[in-house]
């Protein structure tokens, strides 16, 4: 056992040396949680001194991410569509989203990097071009800085591989295990961002509006005519309602003020008809 810990030592010692240049280890590294974890903070700090040397040597592949917004004006939407879509298929794009109506389409595209610019040229050059806006993101540090990440946790998980083959303590196997997991999980999601990183990267964003401003404009005319004549008549027929309520409520007293009249007068009590029989 004892055999086994030095080993462990001497192989992070080493890998830390390799990484900042000479730097002492101290702790050993399967007696507590903390001590497993040591690696890590000097994968760490070894990253921004790798990064260096390498983007060093990379600077002419700068990785950028263009996303353009783009607003056309047409007066036929579905002719500027389909040649739009001849011309994407032309540049090796494709629809990333497609949203329509009759008078507009709303376009997500994505296309190689180095047919980004030419496809701006053809819209500009075929259809009225109403706004367009290019928006650049330099990620190269990001991408880099990620790439190493996963290199520095390839090479410590290899070493916390063989660490294990060589454990012989339940405790150890379960403590290394859990830094493996650990370290497998960050590499996978590293990978998966470095991916995305890449394609946004290769593909740029073009986001396309089609419109028909005329047409738009006459369909809000109707509408705004549909409304109108729905307001009024919601309108005529409300002042028919409050004169028919109106008028009952006024009438009502009016009615009974008469109907009293000839009750007392001409019906049973019949005041007016005593009378003129006294009289006749």
């Amino acid at each position: 056992m004892k055999k086994f810990i030095f080993a462990v030592i001497i192989l992070l010692s080493l890998f830390s040396c390799s990484s900042k240049g000479g730097s002492e280890q101290n702790g050993n590294f399967l007696s507590t949680t903390s001590s497993i974890s040591a690696p890590q903070a000097r994968m760490k700090e070894s990253t921004s001194s790798d990064y260096a040397s390498d983007s060093s040597e990379k600077t002419a592949e700068r990785k950028l991410i263009v996303s353009v917004d783009i607003r056309v004006n047409s007066k036929d939407v579905e002719k500027s569509y389909k040649s739009i879509e001849e011309k994407l298929k032309e540049y090796n794009g494709y629809f990333d989203n497609v949203e329509s109506s009759k008078n507009r389409y709303h376009l997500t595209i994505r296309i190689p990097k180095e047919n980004l610019y030419a496809f701006i040229d053809f819209i500009e050059q075929n259809e009225k071009v109403e706004n367009k806006n290019i928006n650049t993101q330099d990620v190269t540090e990001t991408y880099y800085d990620t790439e190493n990440r996963i290199k520095n946790r390839e090479v410590l998980l290899e070493k916390l591989r063989n660490y294990l083959r060589e454990a012989r303590n339940i405790d150890e196997i379960l403590k290394v295990e859990d830094r493996i997991n650990t370290l497998t999980y960050e590499i996978e999601t590293m990978k998966g961002n470095l991916k995305n990183l890449q394609s946004s990267v290769d593909y740029s964003r073009v986001t396309l509006n089609i419109l028909n401003p005329e047409a738009i404009k006459s369909s809000t005319n109707i509408y705004n005519k549909y409304l109108n004549l729905i307001s009024f008549l919601k309108a005529f027929f409300s002042g028919i309602l409050f004169f028919l309520v109106g008028f009952t409520a006024a009438a009502i007293p009016i009615v009974l003020i008469l109907a009293l009249f000839y009750y007392i007068c001409f019906g049973k009590i019949g005041l007016i008809k005593k009378l003129y029989n006294k009289i006749k």
